[in-house]
């Protein structure tokens, strides 16, 4: 029977288990989906009720009972199995930021609260229940209840949104909490037992064993499971097993082997991943929190729907009326002491780490329920045969089954309520208005979106006021009882009426508003930055420790009131430490050598020869081969010496003047083989020593360190072979004074080793390379901060006034992140200039993930489009992240570009060979000096500057072209004439819309620190425009492609794009070129998005007028062109992704105008239509190759009308050194502040190889206030 039993034991095992897991999905979809919803009862209690209904039936139904037999599993079973992933979970869902500000807090609450907690509860149970429980006995109970399981409180806090930090107390407190409960049930379970005794000093260091030890292995175990992790790229089910294995192996190795808490041990763990989770692929980051995710809902649900069925099958079987007196006495008991504990250390609770308001304390209180891991121990003492079960087990585990189906249905129930009598549940009213910008945003896209689908020809007979319906959203945080007051909690609708015109007036927010307002908006502009930078992360743009040091100073600032990212705690990351730049320093004196111009060679033919050999590299490596010899044979002579006589010693007679005695002495041929070494080694070195003091002279040898070893060395080694050829050592007859001698012999011996100390030279240059790696990785580190904040402030500057309503906030914002910024990019400027090669390598790995990031997107694309099959795509997606992992291990400097390199890689250069030699000829190399001015704000445009090294500031005024135009609440907030910084370093262009427009300088331009650029004059230019046909069409794409995505950036479709996308998605754009006799534009629907980038036009179905540079609404069919003389209009069109390439190139000024896309073949044409097109496209060429050499003429007699070009000019055909090798100035004092920023960047943008600053030209669309610059 038995046999028969076990056989069906596990099937029905299985079965409770899977049936289980059904009916706690079944309860989940229910409650989301029914009423239930609006109750917030917990999930966790409503499993508990399913349990307890599910053990009625088993001890009802026999038949029944079969599939409940889990229930009877072993305790421990129990905890090595659902404790880990529960405890892990916990903490690799935690913000490590949070738990670690709140670590002293947690620390206070998990162990002394702990031990104040379970005294009271045992003291509790011995003095009023009346089972006669012993001091041990009871103080086990109390550490049985003092574990506290908080799961149904915590989901219902994230639910609420509540306090973040108040959550992670908590939590945190529980992780910790559940440890040292279970060290202390251990400890009073073993002096529980009849016949166990434990002196004091033994429970003391068992506890600190386990409560330390736990820990110290979990850091240990945390550290290498990050390791490895950071070893493995993008490959999910590697990640997801190594942790999923590192939790059970810490839990059981620290259990079983250790003797230490495996409890404390996986919450460290679980604290490491979550803090240096940038150790997993950005890839799997997702999946993997997913993946626990689903672990712990499982382990939560088999748990509570089990501790159901046990308490129903095991616990209520013998309760008492006593017993459930002494229940309810207990819960009033455990409820007053958890406030008691809280309240004993409030007064440090309160002092550190985020402080504990008296709220979140009473909420603490009565969040401190029971669960399983309270259960999992009370059955522990059941299944004890050592304790008294009927007057001890039975009774702990009624009591602790009792306490925790009333904290489940008592505390968790009511939480909610509790907290909205606290008014910790209300909303505040900067997130509502927050929430209430997000409806109106997307309101306005389901206007946009609805707009466009009605005209949709397919989408004509749709029923629109259904979609109308269907579609609408509402304000989740509005009610019908309050909806007309959040109405007015929008600044910009809060009015008042005037009491004698009754005209409406705005009403400020009150100082306190304001100021919550002000923290409010604070704090999401820090949760964007991180966002920012975690997205910079997952596309390979950041190195994991970059954007582990920004999102950290993003979670410090959210700390401090008033607080943001502080730019002189990221300065710190690209500073070299004092340590290593001292050591390298030491080093490289020990090993400085005169340069080969400064040595002068003696004029006596020996003297000169020996100098030629002393400095020779074969000389030095042949002393080293020497050293090495000799070293090698003293190590032998001391290790047959000392360490094995017998090999080499023979008896030998000697007569000490009464008697012969006979002793053990070193063999006549090892004493002389050794002499003989030593003696030619000697000799040696002292013919290094002459030719090296003949060749140098007496007093420059003895000037070097090394020199002053090698002679110690000497004169020691000569006093050694002066004793050995003075002392006679078979002479006995003074036993004492040869003593002496012997041991005078044998340090001099021992010394013979300290030549190897001569090799250290040989080991300077290395261990130079390694401490100059070690600072170019600190540096590279630092530049990718710098980077990478820049990066995520711009990006966060986007959506600045989606995020306040405010106007005076935003731009208040807008001040801080600009100053941010352009601190940023000047100290960066700065240490490309001393350290060019860092700045390369970063630029150089980030170009390369781009493009390997574009690589990947478009093989997913193909695989969703079918035009690959799923093993295809795997093998070109696996190759493509094969190089992306090689990225990891990327140099942390790259020598940089020559000058003529930079030149040769401007986009409108486009590797032109001819092109370029001509620029070479025509560029002369200019130096300003360090606040010199380049140009003034005002001035003509006298060519184009090319910025070789150094950085240059930029300081010009905001020119607003639509004054008159009404802004609308998105348009930006800087007015007319505002000053506006930035700073440009190498590789920038500056004045390529200058020469192409010849319009004054809107900017002055000073070198900020030395600065060396190309200067390539206007009439240079124009000549060039005119020789070079493709030149101008390239220039102007350039221009028009920066400003076209500043334009882009401001459209609501544009939103979710980033600055890359964008570029990406104008790369395929043209020019059209309207300079001529046409009145109008059709706008074809191959047109994905039609920009106006100079001119003024009118639309023509809405009459509206128009004026460059903006982009033309979607709905737009025709434009017609406003005629001026002074300006060209200039269109760039965007095609879709299936329209026909534009494959004509622009021959500008020689052969055709700028076209767009159409039929650019004349193969699909009959003869008479293919000789009609040639005929007329030649007419057209001609007459603009008429008008184009009028236009050069022109603008040639502009240039030379003009005054002469003043620079510093050296005229220099020479190669300049490579970029950070020129000659600079002493840096000026940093400024303390900074001229506002326009937000707008000047055309004069990165167009170089590798560009530092990421902005893009802020231009706002059509009805929108549009700025517009020209350096």
């Amino acid at each position: 029977m038995t046999e028969s039993h076990s056989e069906h034991a596990e099937p029905t095992m299985i079965m409770f288990v899977f049936t289980s897991c059904a009916l706690g999905a079944l309860i989940r979809f229910i409650m989301k989906s029914t009423i239930l919803q609006k109750l917030r009862l917990p999930y966790t209690v409503i499993l508990l009720l399913f349990g307890s209904l599910i053990g009625i039936i088993s001890s009802q139904v026999p038949s029944f009972a079969a599939y409940t037999t889990i229930v009877h599993i072993n305790p421990h079973t129990l905890l090595n199995v659902f404790l880990p992933v529960l405890v892990f979970e916990s903490a690799f869902a935690m913000e490590a930021h949070t738990f670690l500000k709140s670590f002293v807090q947690i620390v206070i609450l998990a162990i002394p609260g702990l031990a104040i907690a379970t005294g009271l509860t045992g003291l509790f149970a011995m003095f009023v229940f009346t089972y006669e429980w012993t001091w041990t006995e009871s103080m086990m109970f109390g550490s049985i209840l003092s574990a506290t399981d908080p799961v149904a409180v915590v989901a219902l806090l994230k639910d609420l949104g509540a306090s973040k930090q108040l959550g992670t107390l908590i939590e945190g407190e529980s992780l910790l909490n559940d440890g040292a409960a279970i060290v202390l049930f251990k400890v009073f379970l073993k002096l529980a037992t009849p016949g166990m005794t434990m002196a004091g000093h033994e429970i003391l260091f068992e506890f600190l064993q386990v409560a330390l030890g736990g820990p110290a292995f979990g850091l240990v175990m945390g550290k290498l499971t990050t390791y490895w992790l950071s070893k493995i790229f993008n490959d999910a089910l590697t990640e997801i097993t190594i942790t999923l294995a590192s939790t059970y192996v810490t839990y059981y190795i620290g259990e079983q082997f250790l003797k230490v808490s495996g409890v404390l041990a996986v919450v460290v763990l679980g604290v490491i991943v979550s803090a240096e989770k940038t150790s997993i692929s950005p890839e799997v980051e997702a999946f993997l929190h997913r993946f626990w995710e689903m672990l712990a809902y499982l382990a939560n649900t088999l748990i509570f729907i089990l501790v159901g069925v046990v308490i129903t099958e095991r616990a209520l079987g013998g309760i008492t009326g006593l017993d459930a007196f002494y229940m309810l006495a207990l819960y009033f008991a455990i409820t007053v002491i958890r406030g008691i504990t809280i309240g004993f250390f409030s007064p440090i609770l309160a002092r550190i780490g985020y402080g504990l308001p008296w709220r979140n304390g009473l909420v603490m209180t009565w969040g401190g329920l029971r669960g399983a891991v309270g259960l999992a121990l009370a059955l522990q003492v059941v299944q004890d045969s050592n304790l008294n079960n009927e007057r001890i087990g039975n009774k702990v585990f009624l009591h602790t089954a009792g306490i925790v189906v009333l904290t489940l249905a008592i505390n968790a129930t009511t939480i909610s309520g509790l907290l909205k009598v606290l008014g910790m549940s209300d909303i505040s009213a900067p997130k509502r208005m927050a929430m209430a910008s997000a409806v109106r945003h997307l309101e306005d896209r389901q206007r946009i979106t609805l707009s466009m689908l009605k005209t949709d020809r397919f989408l004509a007979d749709a029923d629109w006021d259904m979609v109308e319906k269907m579609v609408s959203v509402q304000d989740p945080y509005h009610t019908l009882d309050e909806e007309a007051e959040l109405e007015n909690l929008t600044y910009l609708q809060r009015t008042s009426t005037c009491e004698y015109c009754e005209h409406e007036v705005q009403n400020l927010p009150s100082p306190a508003e304001f100021k919550e307002m002000e923290n409010e908006a604070r704090l999401r502009v820090l949760k964007a930055q991180k966002i920012a930078y975690w997205k910079q992360f997952e596309h390979g743009m950041l190195s994991r420790e970059a954007v582990r040091k920004l999102v950290d100073a993003a979670e410090t600032a959210s700390d401090v009131i008033g607080a943001f990212i502080n730019v002189e705690e990221l300065k710190k990351t690209w500073k070299v430490g004092r340590f290593y730049a001292n050591i390298k320093r030491r080093l490289e004196m020990w090993i400085m050598k005169k340069p080969e111009e400064e040595i002068v060679l003696p004029e006596n033919k020996v003297r000169r020869r020996c100098n030629i050999i002393a400095r020779s590299d074969w000389f030095e490596y042949a002393i080293f081969a020497l050293i090495g010899i000799n070293c090698t044979e003293v190590i032998i002579e001391l290790v047959f010496t000392y360490s094995r006589p017998e090999a080499v010693q023979v008896p030998t007679e000697i007569f000490d003047g009464t008697k012969t005695i006979t002793v053990l002495k070193n063999s006549p041929y090892f004493d002389w083989s050794t002499r003989v070494c030593n003696y030619v080694f000697l000799l040696c070195y002292i013919v290094e020593a002459v030719i090296k003091t003949l060749g140098y002279g007496p007093l420059e040898y003895i000037k070097s360190h090394w020199n002053q070893f090698d002679l110690l060395l000497i004169f020691l080694s000569v006093a050694d072979v002066i004793i050995e050829l003075t002392v006679n050592q078979d002479d006995v007859s003074n036993i004492t004074s040869t003593t002496n001698i012997f041991k005078v012999v044998k340090i001099f011996r021992i010394l013979r080793i300290s030549r190897v100390l001569r090799l250290f030279k040989a080991a300077v240059p290395q261990m130079i390379g390694v401490i100059n790696r070690r600072i170019n990785k600190q540096l590279r580190l630092g530049y990718d901060v710098g980077k990478g904040y820049i990066f995520g402030e711009e990006e966060v500057r986007k959506v600045v006034d989606q995020m306040v309503d405010d106007r005076n906030i935003a731009k208040e914002l807008k001040v801080v992140i600009d100053k941010g910024r352009l601190q940023v990019i000047k100290e960066l400027g700065m240490l490309q200039r001393e350290h060019p090669g860092i700045a390369v390598s970063v630029k150089t790995v980030q170009a390369i993930r781009t493009i390997l990031n574009n690589m990947r997107d478009c093989i997913h694309e193909q695989k969703g489009d079918g035009l690959l099959d799923e093993g295809e795509a795997v093998k070109l997606e696996m190759m493509v992240e094969e190089r992306m992992k090689r990225l990891l291990s990327a140099p942390a400097t790259i020598p940089p570009p020559l000058p003529e390199d930079i030149m040769g890689n401007l986009s409108w250069v486009a590797k032109d060979q001819r092109l370029l030699a001509f620029l070479k000829d025509c560029a002369e190399l200019v130096h300003y000096n360090h606040g010199e001015v380049i140009m003034r704000e005002g001035e003509s445009t006298k060519g184009v500057y090319i910025i070789v090294s150094g950085i240059v500031r930029f300081e010009g005024t905001v020119i607003d072209r639509t004054a008159d135009i009404t802004e609308s609440k998105d348009s930006s907030i800087f007015t007319q004439n505002e000053i506006y910084t930035d700073y440009m370093t190498i590789g920038n262009v500056i004045g390529e819309l200058g020469v192409l427009l010849d319009r004054p300088r809107t900017a002055t331009a000073t070198s900020e620190t030395s600065v060396q650029l190309y200067f390539i004059s206007g009439n240079d230019m124009m000549r060039a425009l005119n020789l070079f046909s493709q030149l101008e069409y390239r220039l102007w794409r350039v221009c028009a492609i920066r400003l076209a995505c500043g334009i882009l950036m401001k459209l609501p479709s544009f939103q979710g794009w980033t600055q890359e996308k964008i570029k990406l998605h104008l790369e395929k754009s043209y020019l059209v070129d309207l300079h001529g006799d046409q009145k109008f534009i059709m706008v074809d629907p191959s047109f994905a998005d039609t920009l106006l980038i100079q001119g003024k036009g009118i639309i023509a179905h809405s009459r509206v007028e128009v004026e460059g540079p903006c982009v033309l609404p979607r709905n737009t069919n025709k434009l017609i062109l406003v005629e001026d003389d002074e300006i060209r209009h200039v269109i760039l069109i965007v095609p879709t992704e299936n329209a026909p390439s534009n494959k004509m190139v622009n021959i500008e000024g020689s052969t055709t105008s700028i076209v767009g896309p159409g039929p650019q073949k004349t193969s699909n044409m009959c003869l008479r239509h293919s000789s009609n097109y040639k005929v007329e496209l030649q007419r057209k060429v001609s007459l603009h190759q008429e008008k184009s050499k009028s236009r050069l003429n022109l603008a040639i007699s502009r240039q030379q009308s003009r005054y002469p070009i003043q620079t510093h000019q050296l005229t220099c055909k020479e190669k300049l050194p490579p970029i950070g090798q020129t000659e600079a100035s002493t840096l000026p004092a940093e400024p303390s502040t900074f001229p506002q920023h326009s937000g707008v960047d000047p055309i004069i943008q990165n167009h170089g190889p590798a560009p530092l600053t990421l902005s893009s030209t802020a231009v706002a669309p059509v009805g929108e206030q549009r700025k517009h610059f020209d350096i």
